[in-house]
């Protein structure tokens, strides 16, 4: 009796075994196929890219510097405006600058005012043929592509790197963002903890941000129910939500952590890191941006000291600093407007007496 029921156990035993196997032998068939159908698109993207630029190539060419700019001719003043970007770029990226040549503007100047057709453009630019030297010097500055710039660094510093073509000072916004951010680490930062801003900044350890950035339960009800309200409300997390505005920490927390991958909001904005980075650059000299690009598999805050050839701590305290230098100017009433104000302030509180609404 028991070795028939050791039998029957093993026999059932196998079964699942061998339909599990035989799925996920399915399930590896078919995730080959789609690996071999994604190389041949990619193959054939190539190739459609390849003849693209072959047939945007078929113009003019314009050399200054490492800049290579293809175009049709035109009275568009791309040689002059070239002359103009060259010193900037150059000063930005350092020598690496010259790996620009390997990026050529692809780009057509057109009659803004016809209506006629004209072959559609798969790459580069069409810019109306006359914008002045400056819109121009503008254009190439903000499409330029960022030499050697990988995923990582552009994944944390939201974006490319590229010259300041406005030149806009991004420390006031910062300085208001360590004011008014909705996180206690980001008000210890600006109070002068320095790992509270390296955290902030996502320079160091990745690990356990949730509670790093946002360490109190107001500010994790905060962030769901002002960020994520809509995308909890619905389906299995929509009870959690609930519990979650009914100031339930365990339920915000889980919903947090539910989150996808680098979705998480950051306690401070994109202008935050990039002011960290120009700081960086301006302190590292001509040779920085290429210490910053050497090795994308370093992490964020090794890059950004070997930039700037200092400590990472200082490099932070710096941009601290550099932020609060930028706090607004306070404004300062002479006697002769507050003693207005005060004089404005009597005179309209009497008209108020002497309205009939006052009277009994």
């Amino acid at each position: 009796m028991s070795r028939s029921l050791l039998l029957a156990l093993v026999v059932l035993g196998t079964r699942p075994l061998s339909a599990q196997d035989s799925d996920i032998a399915r399930l590896g068939h078919r995730a080959d196929s789609l690996l071999r159908a994604w190389r041949e698109a990619a193959r054939l993207a190539d190739v459609a890219d390849s003849l693209e630029r072959a047939r945007a190539a078929d113009g003019d060419t314009i050399v200054v510097g490492a800049l290579r700019i293809i175009t049709n001719p035109s009275a568009l003043p791309l040689r002059e405006a070239a002359a103009r970007a060259w010193p900037v770029l150059d000063s930005l990226y350092g020598s690496v600058a010259a790996d620009l040549v390997s990026s050529p503007y692809f780009i057509r100047a057109v009659d803004p005012d016809t209506i006629a057709p004209r072959r559609i453009l798969y790459v580069g630019l069409e810019v109306p043929w006359n914008l002045d030297v400056t819109a121009t010097t503008a254009i190439l500055l903000s499409s330029v592509t960022p030499p050697r710039f990988d995923r990582a660094l552009a994944d944390w510093l939201g974006g490319g790197l590229r010259p300041n073509v406005r030149r806009i000072d991004v420390a006031p916004d910062v300085f208001l963002q360590l004011v008014t951010a909705p996180s206690e680490a980001v008000r210890r930062c600006f109070l002068g903890d320095r790992s509270r801003c390296e955290d902030v900044l996502q320079v160091n350890d990745t690990a356990g941000l949730l509670a790093r950035w946002y360490s109190t339960p107001a500010e994790r009800e905060g962030i769901v129910v002002g960020a994520f309200n809509d995308y909890f409300g619905r389906g299995a997390t929509a009870p959690l939500l609930r519990r979650c505005r009914e100031h339930s920490d365990d339920a915000c927390t889980a919903l947090l952590r539910s989150l996808p991958p680098n979705t998480l909001p950051r306690p401070l904005g994109n202008s935050a890191r990039m002011l960290l980075v120009r700081e960086a650059l301006q302190i590292g000299g001509r040779e920085a941006y290429r210490r910053l690009v050497a090795d994308p598999a370093a992490p964020i805050g090794a890059r950004l000291a070997a930039t700037a050839g200092l400590p990472l701590d200082s490099l932070v305290v710096r941009w601290r600093s550099r932020a609060l230098a930028a706090r607004p100017p306070r404004i300062t009433l002479t006697w002769w407007t507050s003693a207005a104000a005060l004089g404005w302030t009597l005179i309209l509180g009497l008209c108020a007496l002497r309205s009939s609404r006052w009277r009994l």
